[in-house]
Order: structure tokens, then C-alpha cells, then sequence
């Protein structure tokens, strides 16, 4: 079954070509005053932003920015790495947007992937290993917006030469079956048709776009260059801000958001504090995970007045591919729509045929959204982009392992994987490659990654491994989460980690993941005096307390004193238990919000001792919720 729609210009007329870039700077020159950034307590305009990237593009140029390489920015959330984006748009270099806090093997692997030209970042940055021509470093700590824009206002128009749109845009890192992650290239046309076809979906009044999410993060992109070739305001939350979701919630209201983007389970608790958003919000875009029918039935209850749009796309097709305006309570799923103009969507059987409306396929999606490929891959890619053979010569599809059927009504629906990809918190992990980082380990075997999900609870990473050395000790959870923190990002590290001597096989010889779930223990620790692991056995009174209230939170023990609470399988509806277990203990020492700063065993037993020892006690008040992406 195929999906599709027609291609036309971001404002609804049929034209020539357009450039992000070129439309943002027509924003700047008919509005200079006009506030294109809000960030952290920084506000810059359309002028100062402008400004401001001319002049940060001057130095990435003189360190060897230019068309086909890499600027790494890897800052965080700050107007610092907007500018840095706009930048990189201005030298012709894609921009790769990384967490400060990726391990560096990835930022390692991405550097072998692409020519990186120069990282901008907060030095030292991690050793670039056996890469033959490791990259500039432009220290971020010795930048000011001030100074940015002082030298942007000297920089010529014609200072940078054009750039072709065929021109790789931006490059994003994601989970990749093999062990190793993939590098995905996207140009600035594919950007420019992702962007320009909007306006039906977002509207053209002025507007306030708020973007839960990080830069990291491909989906913030959608609603970040709608507002800069729009003339509207691009609000961003701070790292504070995007994980207490009250925060987010005052910062939304404080600017009089309009239109909010947003992953369906940050969304889940944001409106439990929907009493503090404000009555502007005339629509809400969810996307990157799978929006349900409870979600949708919430959202009308707590935000009436605002349309709920639901987007889905992997990051190989652009930011999104597929559109779903004006989601209805009172369906029993929720689609994942029709495809934006420009794109084509179909759902193929195992030999590339199209199957009925109402039957299960394979989604692939063909047109301009589809990206380059995968950087440094050309394996990968052709496994992935595959010859449209519906389309004319050197048409592609690229092939995104999501199941579907298209309904009654022509739009689409997914079902599933075909592989043994999940989506925790919004980001996309590769159960294959945490599974190759644990075998990676002397001392494990064999190892089975499941996800596991029960009603109400977030998706959790169970990890079962297998000695190397039949009979040996397995290494202890502590020991292998360390050892995933140094190749995985966060949400990719298993919560529990469970020895098994041997793996269960099912009878094509491979293991078996249902078998797997039954030697899961059960002995849930309920938070009695009883419940102690043996490794706590040399901790203080207050440490073992405390681990006791974080397993029966987590429901498991394999806990260390200096495990991050968010990584062994905390979340923020944990978070609201834990705090109501330790107020209980010690009424009004530590405030709910404190919870999200002191993420360790180790942090609150020693906030615990210091605020006891000095007559603390009293009742505080309750800070927000908070959540982590």
C-alpha cells in the first residue's frame, strides 16, 4: 500500500528551491529586533543571532570548516550551540551535535566516520585515538555571545562562498545491531523539504515554539528552523529545566509558548503539571516514541484548547516523514498519519510488493526526505537505502524495520519492529549493540539483552550474561554498568544485569529471550530491614537505609554507592516514591528537586549528614517533578 502526497513550497505556493540559511537571514534583515532565541536567561534577536553566527563561522572557517567536513559541537544546551548550528549552516560544514557527556568511544567513532574539521567544546577533549587527522578544538569556555556578535557585525555578506544544497547539513549518531553506531547524513535540501512543508500543520501566525528536547536530539530540528524561517521564537529549556518538568512547564508559561514538540513520555508527566502551562499553547507535537490512545484522552482533558499533532520519522528520513494533525480521543489507536508533502511512504511484503489496505508490511519511506546515507558506511547504507522499484532510475527507499498497516481512511499505523530495536526515553537503542559492548567484556560469554515493559511503568533494559569461563563468578552489575558507561549512552545502559550459567536456546539454536524472562528473579525487595545486598555490607547506617529505599523503588538491589539513580532504572514517577520513602525517614531534609542533583546513594547519604548534623529537619517545601532524557 502506498501513501502519498505532493511537494510544494513552505508557504503553500509552488517555487524555486529555497535555503534554510538564506530564509533565515530574510527573517533577520525584515525584523532585526524581532526575539529569535530564548535559552537559559539569555535572549538574543534576530540580528545578535545573525551577527553572532557570521562571527563564530569566521573561526570554525580559519581551523578548516568547509563543504563535506564535520563541525562536532559539543556543548551543552546553550545559545552557544544555536549559534554554532547556524555557523556550520554558513561554512557549508555539517554540524554533528553531540552530548558533552557521550562516552568517548562514540565521539572517537564518530571522528573515524566523517572528516571532522574542528570540535567546539570545553577542553580537554577525550584523545582522538587512531584518528589519522584529529580535529581542531575551538575552546567554548573562551567564547561570548557578546564577542560573537561584536565580530559578526564586521563579516561580509559575501564573506562565505555559496553552497550547494546537495551539501551534507548535519550528521546524527544512532544506535547501530552491529556494536558500533551509525552516522547518519543529511542534507541541506533533505532539510530544506523537511521544514518547508509545515505551514499546514504549524500555521504561519506569530508564534513561540518550545522544544523539549535537546539539540542532540534530530526532532528539535522540525520545530527550530520553522521559527527561524518564519520570523517566530525559538524558546529552549536548560539542562535544569528539561528535566523537572515544572520548570519546563513555568518556562512555557512564563514566555507564552504557543506550540510545544516533545517525546510522548516526557509529555506523560509534563501534564501532571498541567495546571502551570499556559492557556497560549494552541498546539502540542509529540514525537520519537509511540503515542497512545491514554495519552491522547489526557491530553484533551488537561489542555482542551490545544490541537495535539502526532509525528514519526527515524532519523534516516529527516526529522519526520509522516504527519497525524487533530489526534481523536475517542480512537482505539492512534495513527502515525499520512506523509508530509515531498515524502512517499509504503508498505511492502518480504519481496518489495505492496500489500492490501489492513494487512502488515514492512514501512519504507521514498522522495527527498530520505537521507545520504550512513557516514563512513557505504555497507550499512546500501542495506538500508534501497533502489525504489517503483520509482524512476536512482530513486531510493530507505527500508525502517517498523511494521504498519494503512486503514480505512488511507493513513498509516505502526505495529511493531521487525528487529530488536526500542526506544527508551525517545532515544533509538539497538539491542544488538549493547549485547556486543557486554561480550566485549573478559569476563562475560554471552549476553541477551531484553526490554522489558509491564502496565504504567517505562520500558527497562534487562541485560542476562553468561560467564566466559564455565563455572566462573560473573562480574557483579556494578562492575558491567561501568564498563557500558564507557561505549553507550545513558539510556542504553542496562538497569539490571542478571548471571545465568547457561543461555536457553529456542530450537533455530538461538537464544531464547522468553525463556530469558523466566529466570528474571522475583525476590522484590520491599524496603524492609532485611532487604540488603551483601556489597553494602561495609556501608554507613544512612548508605544502607537509603539502599533499601532504592530497591524497593527499583525493584531490584544491583545498586552502587555511586550509581547515577537515572541509570539503574529510575524515572520520575520513581522519582515522586523515592522521595516520599526518604521524606519519610527524614520528614523535610531533602527536597524532591534536590533528587535530580543528588542522583547517588553516596551524594544523599552525605546531604543526609551534613543538613542532620546542623539541626536540619524542618519541613521543606515539595519541589516539581522531574525527568530525564
Amino acid at each position: 500500500m502506498a501513501v502519498r502526497t505532493g511537494a510544494r513550497h513552505h508557504d503553500g505556493t509552488d517555487q524555486e528551491p529555497w535555503s534554510v540559511l538564506a530564509a533565515f537571514r530574510r527573517q533577520a534583515a525584515r525584523g532585526p529586533e524581532k526575539t529569535a532565541l530564548v535559552i537559559g536567561g539569555e535572549t538574543l534577536t534576530y540580528r545578535e543571532l545573525d551577527r553572532a553566527s557570521a562571527g563564530l563561522a569566521r573561526l570554525l572557517w580559519r581551523r578548516g570548516a568547509r563543504p563535506g567536513r564535520v563541525v562536532c559541537v559539543r556543548v551543552e544546551p546553550s545559545a552557544l550551540a544555536v549559534i554554532a548550528v547556524l555557523a556550520s549552516l554558513r561554512t557549508g560544514a555539517a554540524w554533528a551535535a553531540i552530548e558533552p557527556d557521550l562516552p568517548p568511544s562514540r565521539v572517537r567513532q564518530l571522528l573515524r566516520d566523517t572528516d571532522c574539521a574542528v570540535i567546539l567544546g570545553e577542553a580537554p577533549e577525550p584523545d582522538p585515538g587512531d584518528v589519522t587527522a584529529p580535529p581542531a578544538v575551538l575552546d567554548a569556555a573562551g567564547l561570548t555571545v557578546a564577542g560573537l556578535v561584536e565580530a559578526g557585525a564586521c563579516t561580509p555578506d559575501d564573506w562565505f562562498p555559496p553552497v550547494p544544497e546537495g551539501t551534507p547539513a548535519y550528521l546524527v549518531h544512532t544506535s547501530g545491531s552491529t556494536g558500533l553506531p551509525k552516522g547518519v547524513m543529511v542534507s541541506r535540501a533533505q532539510l530544506v523539504a523537511s521544514i518547508g512543508c509545515r505551514a499546514e500543520v504549524y500555521g504561519t501566525e506569530p508564534s513561540t515554539f518550545l522544544m523539549a528536547m535537546r539539540l542532540s536530539f534530530d526532532g528539535m530540528l522540525g520545530g527550530m528552523f520553522w521559527s527561524f524561517c518564519n520570523g517566530h521564537t525559538l524558546l529552549l529549556p536548560g539542562l535544569r529545566e528539561l528535566r523537572q518538568v515544572g520548570e519546563l512547564a513555568r518556562l512555557a508559561a512564563e514566555h507564552h509558548a504557543t506550540h510545544l514538540v516533545v517525546v510522548p513520555s516526557y509529555y506523560r508527566a509534563l501534564l501532571a503539571e498541567s495546571r502551570l502551562l499556559p492557556d497560549t499553547l494552541r498546539l502540542v507535537v509529540v514525537a520519537g516514541e509511540e503515542c497512545t490512545p491514554e495519552l491522547v484522552r489526557t491530553h484533551h482533558e488537561r489542555l482542551p484548547g490545544a490541537l495535539l499533532v502526532n509525528e514519526y520519522g527515524p532519523t534516516e528520513t529527516t526529522i519526520s516523514c509522516v504527519v497525524q494533525p487533530g489526534l481523536d480521543a475517542s480512537w482505539d489507536r492512534i495513527p502515525i498519519g499520512r506523509p508530509w508533502p515531498g515524502a512517499l511512504a509504503r508498505v511492502l511484503d518480504e519481496r518489495l510488493r505492496e500489500v492490501p489496505a489492513g494487512e502488515l508490511g514492512e514501512l519504507y519511506i521514498g522522495g527527498i526526505f530520505v537521507a545520504l546515507g550512513y557516514a563512513g558506511a557505504p555497507g550499512r547504507t546500501a542495506e538500508r537505502f534501497v533502489a525504489d522499484p517503483f520509482g524512476p532510475p536512482g530513486a531510493r527507499l530507505y527500508r525502517t524495520g517498523d511494521l504498519a498497516v494503512t486503514d480505512e481512511r488511507g493513513a498509516l499505523h505502526y505495529r511493531g519492529r521487525t528487529d530488536l530495536q526500542v526506544k527508551i526515553r525517545g532515544i533509538r537503542v539497538e539491542l544488538g549493540e549493547i549485547e556486543s559492548v557486554l561480550e566485549n567484556h573478559p569476563a562475560v560469554g554471552q549476553a541477551v539483552v531484553n526490554c522489558e515493559r509491564t502496565d504504567g511503568d517505562e520500558p527497562r533494559l534487562i541485560a542476562f550474561v553468561t560467564p566466559r569461563a564455565p563455572g566462573a563468578p560473573a562480574p557483579t552489575g556494578a562492575e558491567l554498568r561501568r564498563h557500558c558507561r564507557g561505549s553507550l549512552v545513558e539510556q542504553a545502559v542496562p538497569e539490571r544485569f542478571v548471571p545465568v550459567a547457561r543461555m536457553p536456546l529456542n530450537t533455530s539454536g538461538k537464544a531464547d529471550r522468553a525463556a530469558l524472562r523466566d529466570l528474571l528473579p522475583t525476590d522484590v525487595p520491599t524496603g524492609s530491614a532485611t532487604d540488603e545486598a551483601p556489597a553494602w555490607r561495609d556501608w554507613t547506617r544512612d548508605q544502607r537505609t537509603l539502599g533499601r529505599i532504592w530497591a524497593a523503588v527499583l525493584r531490584h538491589s544491583d545498586i552502587g554507592l555511586d550509581d547515577n539513580f537515572f541509570a539503574v532504572g529510575g524515572s520520575s514517577l520513581k522519582v515522586i516514591d523515592l522521595h516520599t520513602r526518604m521524606n519519610h525517614e527524614w520528614p523535610g531534609v531533602l527536597r524532591m528537586g534536590e533528587l535530580f542533583d543528588l542522583i547517588t546513594i553516596s551524594a544523599q547519604a552525605a546531604a543526609l549528614h551534613d543538613r542532620l548534623g546542623t539541626g536540619a529537619g524542618r519541613e521543606a517545601p515539595a519541589l516539581p517533578t522531574a525527568y530525564e532524557l
